[in-house]
């Protein structure tokens, strides 16, 4: 972490600056897998205090980024192929019917961000400085048909899902070709939601899910 990314802090946002740049430390595995994070080390490299450390920390632990070990320490989460394999394959079954009953109840409005989500990744979006926009924009989109699905039960299901599913995306986003094919695949089933096709809706985003989880499976030596 250099001083032009320390000078990206703003004092009104000063713990979300944070949350952002550790992310992307470990996206960019500045920060290794498995690798223990030194509080006091990871403040002063950046120039703050450790509470808004901690509380970064605190944060990515919920989402299943890293690991608190009592009286150990912090860790960066780890995964093995046989995890990856079982979260996705259940994410590809409720995505699947999140994206058809979205299709189901889908308006404009929703529509409409939908579109500009995608619009702001069309262009170079595997670019280094846009990993973590492209992290948070694909997350958005699928929050997004959630928010639409009107489902409460799959609602709390799918919280259960993203709990396991950050890391896994943090890793994905780096692989060769990932980003650009998620955008295309995202395209197709925006396609369906606008024509209100909920059967093309579910398959193609079950497609998408079978595709993230292809080349994940593939690359899993990447991401362990």
């Amino acid at each position: 972490m250099n001083a032009k990314a320390v000078k990206r802090f703003r004092a009104s946002n000063l713990r979300d600056d944070i949350y952002e740049i550790v992310k992307e430390m470990i996206i960019s595995r500045e920060i290794q897998p498995g690798e223990k994070i030194n509080e006091e080390a990871l403040a002063d490299r950046l120039g703050i205090s450790r509470t808004p450390v901690r509380e970064t920390l605190c944060r990515l632990e919920t989402e299943g980024i890293v690991k608190i070990i009592p009286r150990r320490g912090t860790f960066v989460g780890k995964l093995s192929k046989e995890r990856v394999m079982w979260i996705l394959e259940v994410r590809e079954v409720l995505e699947g019917l999140v994206a058809r009953l979205a299709a189901s109840h889908m308006d404009e409005r929703t529509l409409r961000k939908l579109r500009a989500g995608l619009e702001r990744l069309r262009h170079d979006p595997e670019k280094e400085d846009k990993l973590v926009a492209y992290s948070r924009a694909d997350a958005e989109f699928h929050s997004l048909l959630l928010e639409k699905a009107g489902n409460l039960v799959l609602k709390n299901m799918m919280e259960v899902v993203n709990a396991h599913l950050q890391l896994i995306r943090l890793r994905t986003v780096v692989l060769p070709g990932r980003a650009r094919q998620t955008v295309a695949e995202h395209e197709k089933v925006l396609e369906a939601l606008e024509q209100g096709d909920e059967k093309a809706a579910e398959e193609l985003m079950r497609h998408h899910i079978r595709s993230v989880r292809e080349d994940a499976i593939r690359n899993i030596h990447r991401m362990e």
